[in-house]
């Protein structure tokens, strides 16, 4: 097994766990759609997964995705599901503060809500579900389309469960309980699980340009000082060299080239691999089958 392969598939009794990430607009999502086509025909039994509500895997698979998990048709193995941020964040919310309103006074459930009120709440609604998946055996390669924040990650590693830490934030001392200590052992067997290279491939997508270049290598520091190391990186819209007819895209692709060397220094220990610049949208099966064959060459 190649270095590319084995960052993409499972070994026999194991699940891959692919993670892809980047700042918005990069085209991330393109490419965890690539990547899971890719998986599914191989003949592993892909789930494709998105927790970021502006993903549109839908519509890049050109097939319907809803909350659920639906198996794609037209190709075998693959399977998609995009979770409803909103809706995931308002259950996580009642079950915290149903939980409160059954053992404290107004004021201080109302203390816990207005602490919910955070961005930190969506991002750990969205892991919660995430772990649903994570911890199940369902699937042999999961692919992920936006991956938890180090900031996230950060939050799972302290001693207690982040419903907990609310309470505290709110001048509760709170003992924690069985299914507390259950949750966290569930937090903590998943980080475990991404801190793990034979498990999980941690993944950015980026433009061969400066600001999500270093946008993405201060988020891949934040991991790596969690024992999470990126090791797979792509290059997207990359200007092929065959277009270069004028001035204008010479120029373009002689500044890309610039900045594909300075990935290279940047993410240096990773697989690097280059997506080009089509002239028409990524969508559909055939189309995205089309592109896995030509980004993982010698995988397929």
């Amino acid at each position: 097994m190649s270095k590319l392969e084995g960052l993409l598939y499972p070994k026999q009794g194991q699940r891959k766990n692919i993670f892809i990430s980047g700042k918005g607009g990069v085209g991330k999502t393109s490419v965890a759609c690539i990547t899971a086509v890719n998986s599914a025909k191989k003949g592993f039994k892909t789930l494709l997964m998105t927790t970021d509500p502006a993903a549109h895997i839908g519509s890049v698979l050109d097939k319907p995705v809803s909350d659920t998990i639906t198996k794609i048709d037209g190709i075998d193995n693959l399977y998609a599901v995009k979770i409803d941020q909103k809706k995931c964040t308002e259950e996580y919310k009642k079950g915290i503060l149903d939980d409160a309103r059954a053992r404290f006074d107004p004021n201080t459930v109302q203390a816990m809500e207005e602490e919910l009120n955070s961005p930190c709440t969506e991002e750990m609604a969205a892991f919660q579900k995430f772990i649903e998946y994570a911890g199940g055996d369902d699937f042999q390669v999961i692919v992920y389309d936006t991956a938890p924040t180090g900031h996230t990650l950060r939050l799972l590693e302290l001693p207690m469960e982040w419903s907990k830490q609310i309470q505290m934030k709110s001048g509760l001392s709170v003992e924690a309980s069985e299914e507390d200590k259950n949750q966290k052992e569930r937090f903590d067997r998943v980080i475990e699980m991404m801190k793990n290279k034979e498990l999980t491939t941690f993944g950015f997508v980026m433009y061969p340009e400066k600001t999500p270049i270093i946008e993405a290598y201060r988020a891949s520091e934040e991991l790596k000082s969690l024992g999470i190391a990126t090791q797979l990186v792509v290059a997207n819209l990359v200007i092929p060299e065959e277009q270069c007819q004028t001035p204008f895209f010479t120029n373009r692709r002689n500044m890309q080239l610039k900045y594909l060397e300075e990935i290279k220094e940047r993410f240096g220990e990773a697989e690097i691999l280059q997506l080009p610049m089509y002239s028409e949208e990524i969508k559909g099966l055939e189309m995205l089958s089309a592109i896995a064959g030509k980004l993982y060459e010698g995988s397929n």
